[in-house]
């Protein structure tokens, strides 16, 4: 669920926690720096106006996600967690992790791997955190996703344009 149905007003519990596999995370856990990014070639023409613009990148969010903790259940609860960050090649195969939070849910990012995990760290007044850095699991598509926009979507708001742009001059006068 998005933050369409999942707003963070009306439901702030499901924004203080984050799914990984089956096991939600102990204490609060606030997410931040995930942004989607688009890469676009910008090809300028000479001596006129305007660009061509062609799409030909999606890479994989990264961003962090601290964990907070105070009470003695979330240690018990994080010693268990903290082990889906963690890997060792000699044991087993190193696979991704699903993953689900709302503002996650907004940008499709689903499934993750850890970049960096840091100690627990004091906070003051019986607050303990620790921090997460997490990279979107995100192969390339077997299809090439190159793609260059020939025209730009009429407003949603305006009726009747058939799909053309809307004329200002004509409309002035």
């Amino acid at each position: 669920m998005t933050s369409a149905a999942l707003n963070p007003i009306q439901n702030a519990e499901d924004w203080d926690k984050v799914q990984i596999g089956l096991y939600e995370s102990p204490g609060v856990c606030v997410v931040s720096g995930a942004e989607r990014k688009y890469g676009w070639d910008v090809k300028k023409g000479k001596g006129t106006q305007g660009a061509t613009l062609t799409f030909n990148e999606s890479p994989p969010v990264e961003f962090s996600i601290k964990f907070m903790l105070w009470e003695i259940d979330h240690f018990v609860q994080w010693s268990t967690f903290r082990t889906l960050f963690k890997y060792d090649p000699t044991k087993k195969a190193t696979t991704a992790i699903d993953i689900y939070h709302p503002s996650l849910a907004d940008i499709d990012v689903k499934s993750v791997v850890c970049k960096k995990i840091g100690a627990i760290e004091h906070e003051g007044k019986q607050l303990y955190s620790v921090t997460v850095d997490l990279i979107e699991y995100h192969p390339p598509p077997k299809k090439s996703a190159v793609s260059t926009p020939d025209t730009s979507k009429p407003n949603a708001n305006q009726s009747g344009t058939n799909g053309t742009q809307p004329d200002p001059i004509a409309d002035a006068q």
